[in-house]
């Protein structure tokens, strides 16, 4: 059988970003027909059987995908729109994590975070975790959300394994922001970003 990583980062890249280009259908909720999954995995890799795939989803570990009555799906990290099912967490934990760079931090202390290029933020459950998704490795940079209040605002969280969803948290629940060689940042005494216009990859269906 192929390296379980390779099959894993194949599945990533037709359940999260290109299933169009693998003929999968996929549902308002991310899930697509498991043969057609399989059929796509065997494209490549001819000698993956159906129960190669479910055994590296159902794995003991695993959090990134998921395996059901409705079908396989990516659990997060979507480059096309996907609805989120189940109810919200409620209550959240009162404290999430984000891993980042500081010039970023910096801008989410005025801006709130929005989700980019992606459809919804992302975020850890614990601080090792957002340090480990840091986009500075020297020095990662982790910024703390303040979950319970941003709920009680109105923010809905979603949780996906290892990783918990929104759709934006505004600045007012930006939390203390650590960089592993420094102290935590005072939001109070940062100073506001210069105008700089931040734009967004255009967005496209699976369907």
């Amino acid at each position: 059988m192929a390296n379980t990583s390779r099959i894993s980062k194949l599945l990533s890249l037709m359940l999260r970003h290109r299933p169009d280009e693998f003929g999968l259908e996929i549902d308002a909720y991310g899930y697509a027909p498991l043969d057609q999954v399989v059929q796509g995995v065997q494209e490549r890799y001819a000698e993956v059987a159906e129960a190669d795939v479910v055994n590296l989803v159902n794995a003991p570990g695993q959090y990134r995908f998921e395996l059901n009555e409705f079908g396989i799906r990516a659990l997060y990290g979507h480059s096309f729109f996907v609805d989120m099912d189940g109810e919200p967490m409620d209550p959240p934990p009162a404290r999430l994590y984000m891993g980042t760079t500081r010039s970023a931090a910096q801008r989410f202390t005025h801006e709130g975070i929005s989700p980019g290029d992606r459809y919804y933020v992302h975020l850890s459950l614990t601080h090792e975790a957002a340090e480990s998704h840091s986009h500075q490795r020297d020095t990662p940079c982790v910024v703390e959300i303040l979950a319970a209040k941003a709920h009680e605002e109105g923010c809905r969280f979603f949780s996906r394994g290892t990783v918990v969803l929104t759709e934006e948290i505004p600045a007012s629940c930006i939390g203390p922001i650590h960089g592993s060689q420094q102290k935590p940042l005072d939001v109070a005494e940062m100073p506001a970003p210069s105008g700089v216009s931040y734009g967004r990859k255009p967005r496209f269906s699976a369907r």
